[in-house]
């Protein structure tokens, strides 16, 4: 059985929720070990502020490039089959020859930073004819009323916006662009056919 997706519960745990809405979207509950829920918590909300409180500042891109590894790691031990590639900078596309959208084709989810107002971590989970549909684990209660994108409240399990490509490609800081090339990362998350799990 499936879950729904989750909105992160402060302001600061984007990228946790994400990297588990990745793996919610992609598997049946009964197919997910308790330890990895437990380990993307105590692993990738990792940022230090200023003032030093661990948390305060979100996840790290180093964080985001760990639990990719970890969940290769994972596929490696026979715990679970999943597989993940990290990009960043010029990478980061949505052009049609793009791993990106490769990967959304083929039924993967796409972990992405993005920018709302300061970084922010989204869900990419599919394509459509009006863009990409995305999960944004930001709850705003009111939704964004911004041109092109596209609020949706019907699929609990997959998404709950569209948003345009041409935003999304955006090098500046809009709501929902990804930004200066240099500041571009996003982690591939796909299934794997369990023949291919093996135990090293």
């Amino acid at each position: 059985m499936k879950s729904p997706l989750r909105y992160q519960a402060t302001r600061y745990d984007c990228g946790p929720t994400t990297m588990l809405n990745a793996i919610i979207y992609l598997f049946d509950r009964e197919e997910i070990p308790p330890d990895l829920v437990r380990h993307i918590g105590i692993c990738t909300l990792d940022s230090y502020n200023k003032e030093g409180h661990c948390g305060m500042s979100g996840t790290s891109g180093a964080a985001i490039r760990y639990f990719g590894s970890w969940l290769n790691e994972l596929r490696f031990a026979g715990l679970l089959p999943a597989r993940s590639e990290y990009l960043e900078k010029e990478n980061v596309t949505l052009k049609e020859d793009g791993k990106i959208l490769s990967a959304l084709h083929q039924g993967d989810a796409v972990v992405l930073h993005v920018f709302h107002g300061e970084g922010h971590y989204i869900l990419l989970t599919g394509i459509c004819e009006k863009g990409i549909c995305a999960f944004d684990p930001y709850y705003k209660g009111n939704e964004v009323d911004r041109p092109g994108i596209e609020p949706v409240i019907h699929h609990p399990h997959s998404h709950n916006v569209i948003l345009p490509v041409s935003l999304l490609e955006n090098t500046g800081r809009d709501y929902y662009s990804m930004g200066e090339l240099w500041t571009r990362e996003a982690l591939i998350i796909g299934r794997e056919p369990f023949e291919n799990m093996y135990i090293i």
